[in-house]
């Protein structure tokens, strides 16, 4: 019994510390696949060298008092491991990356991180089967009755630790509690291997880590206020005030990693948040009602960014009734704590998928919002597919609306193209605005014989200036385009979409050359367009008016260097406006040339730096993969 005891308890610590190592980490490195491959990874390897070295350790007279050690130090390791994390996550990734540039950081350090922290304590419990093996041998055991009995405590060990870490512990203890029971457990197999004074010394250091107190699971930006942390089912979820980021003392929901992105963003005393991507949602019920404002409107909204959407569409359509479908109950509770909370006339419903809300529900919508993420920046492929679209267009009354918010540089973007290519297969067509000064795109589609006609929405005024703002820039037709039935449909069996969108956030931002000008207009009516352009946020016709010029100007550079920045090519727009500064630009736009220069090489300067981390988290990951092999080969000899 004692052998189905320790293996048992080894069993569930491994598997508690597989599934905890993530979430612990997720504050610094989110737990996107990469990551997760990572951690899989590394305790596998890990669990392999244990094997093997507790297979020789396991001839050995002194193995059981070894394996008590092993345990114990195990079990120290363990223990100490959740309060030296939040430094080694704070030195592999600063606060200052741009999320979408950090995607090397983000992997390469995660690898490192669980090299050193999870490596070492997993390869000395994967030490315990063969030595348990052993020793039931030797006290007369057969040797298939023996490795059979071990390996069955150990997988019932395992299976306790996989359903108890994800639904009990986590999210009702935390990721750094369950740790430290984790090396709890640990330590009892070591006591109750055998009972050894070097043992037990090495152990209590396992559980002065209860003494330690804890602290914020990751700094908060430079002059921030941090109003709420909580670690949910689902993921690390913190509430912030202020800071760098916003000089209008904002509150964010941030999600995991963080970095310069939100989830939920609340300004005060209005439901409009100063231009960002959530703002242009308000004009969809004016496309609803072509042109007018709808007396009455039926929201469906899945994945409601904290009822940020449900606020301003409240703001707009007082009558709106809303489903509202969050899976995360934490996020529907700090919603109402600090962001607003939802309209009264808002039915929230969270804990449920939004897929599984929309395959079941029977009611009809006017309007569908999808902003549903999963790893703060992936769209999860089951409510892109084919099918999706098929049950949302079910719930759709005539002339109603789907729009999904999706992110993209630019139309040409794979994301933009294979989510509206999979839509317009079910609506025939779809179309994609721009969102200004944004990486995001909103894919809407319209149900029946009716078409997404913005042209008139410019000419619309309200008594809401923040709304009067979207309206002009919804309204303009080069804002938008239309896609076909795509080549590379999203289906729920082939759900590639994360590969694209992979493909997407790594892919080279930009490139030096500069924009070409070889049309047939004078160079001084190619500015006066540009200009124009420029000035309406028409990125489209100030594109047409580039290319039109005979010959570039300092200030035709200067427009391509503002074009090139808002479709987040920095490399081009630096360029550019290296090139103006060389051709010369008029007295008038010199103040503006160099604010944009220092402006988008501080930019630039912050894309270096990710590359730079990502390479100096590659060697780090690189040595700690030497010295724990180095540390392995020194243990193999000594035994």
């Amino acid at each position: 019994m004692r052998a189905a005891a320790v293996a048992t308890a080894v069993g569930f610590a491994v598997m508690s510390v597989e599934l905890t190592a993530v979430r612990l980490m997720a504050p610094h490195f989110g737990d996107s696949a990469y990551v997760w491959t990572n951690v899989i990874g590394v305790i596998l390897v890990a669990l392999a060298l244990g094997a093997w070295l507790g297979g020789k350790a396991s001839r050995r007279d002194d193995a059981t008092v070894r394996l008590a050690l092993v345990l114990a130090i195990g079990a120290a390791w363990i223990g100490v491991t959740p309060w030296i994390a939040d430094g080694v996550g704070s030195m592999l990734l600063p606060q200052n990356l741009a999320l979408d540039a950090a995607m090397g950081a983000l992997v390469r350090g995660s690898l490192f991180a669980t090299l050193v922290l999870f490596a070492p304590p997993v390869l000395m419990a994967g030490m315990t089967t063969p030595m348990l093996v052993a020793a039931l041998v030797r006290s007369d055991v057969a040797v298939g009755a023996a490795s059979g009995h071990v390996a069955a405590w150990s997988t019932i060990g395992s299976l306790v630790g996989t359903f108890l870490t994800t639904h009990t512990l986590v999210p009702g203890i935390g990721s750094q509690w369950t740790l430290v029971l984790c090396a709890i457990v640990l330590l009892g197999s070591s006591l109750a291997v055998r009972t050894a004074g070097r043992g037990t010394a090495v152990g209590a250091v396992a559980l002065l880590a209860l003494l330690i107190p804890t602290g914020e699971r990751r700094a908060v930006p430079e002059g921030a206020e941090l109003l709420a942390q909580v670690e949910s089912a689902y993921q690390f979820l913190r509430v912030v005030r202020g800071g760098t980021q916003d000089a209008s003392e904002a509150t964010r929901l941030q999600i995991n990693e963080g970095l310069d992105s939100f989830h939920s963003i609340a300004l005060a005393d209005t439901p409009f948040t100063g231009g960002r991507y959530y703002d242009f949602y308000a004009a969809l019920p004016f496309l609803i009602g072509e042109g007018a404002r709808p007396e009455s409107l039926r929201v469906l909204s899945l994945g409601s960014a904290a009822g940020t959407f449900e606020r301003l569409l409240a703001e707009v359509c007082p009558d709106a009734t809303f489903d509202s479908v969050e899976l995360d109950p934490a996020v529907a509770e700090l919603a109402e704590e600090h962001f607003g909370g939802y309209p009264q006339s808002a039915n929230v419903t969270s804990g449920i998928d939004a897929r599984v809300f929309v395959e079941r529900s029977e009611k009809e919508y006017d309007l569908i919002l999808v902003d549903a993420y999963e790893r703060q920046i992936y769209i999860p492929a089951h409510v892109a597919s084919r099918e999706f679209f098929q049950a949302a267009r079910a719930r759709l009354a005539d002339g109603g609306i789907i729009a999904v918010n999706a992110g993209g540089r630019t139309f040409e973007d794979p994301v933009v193209e294979v989510v509206a290519g999979t839509m317009a297969t079910v609506f025939d067509r779809a179309h994609a605005f721009r969102v200004p000064q944004s990486r995001n795109f909103m894919i809407a589609a319209r149900a029946g014989d009716a078409v997404i006609e913005p042209d008139g929405l410019s000419y619309v005024r309200t008594d809401d200036e923040p709304l009067n703002a979207v309206l002009t820039q919804v309204g303009k037709a080069s804002a938008w385009r239309e896609f076909g039935p795509g080549d590379r449909v999203l289906t729920d069996d082939r759900p590639f979409l994360d590969r694209v969108q992979d493909a997407a956030l790594t892919r080279s931002i930009g490139d030096a050359k500069l924009f070409p000008m070889e049309g047939d207009q004078a160079p001084e009516t190619a500015q006066q367009a540009a200009y124009a352009a420029r000035q309406a946020q028409d990125l489209g016709a100030l594109e047409s008016a580039l290319r039109s010029a005979r010959q570039p100007t300092g200030a035709l550079r200067f427009y391509a260097g503002d074009l090139r920045w808002l479709n987040h090519d920095l490399i081009g727009a630096q360029a550019e406006y290296e090139a103006a500064g060389t051709l010369g630009v008029p007295d008038n736009m010199r103040a503006s040339l160099e604010g944009r220069v220092a402006s988008v090489a501080a930019e630039v300067e912050r894309l270096d730096s990710a590359v730079a981390v990502a390479s100096r988290n590659t060697w780090l990951a690189l040595g700690a993969s030497l010295v724990l092999l180095a540390a392995f080969a020194l243990a193999w000899r000594r035994l």
